[in-house]
């Protein structure tokens, strides 16, 4: 399996990582969540389907 190399060019042309937010939910704002059906609004990440040799 080859990696590509990234151009050390196109590395500083690219704006910088965004910062990481971390957070705690309350125990209140937890309950809320925990134990209820996901909202039908909700959508799966998608996937990327593998090439297969066959």
């Amino acid at each position: 399996m080859k990696a590509s190399v990234p151009k050390r060019e196109n590395e500083l042309k690219g704006s910088p990582p965004s910062k990481v937010m971390n957070y705690k939910l309350d125990p209140d704002e937890l309950a809320q969540i925990v134990g209820k059906p996901i909202p039908a609004s909700h959508t799966k990440p998608f996937k990327f389907r593998s090439k297969s040799k066959e």
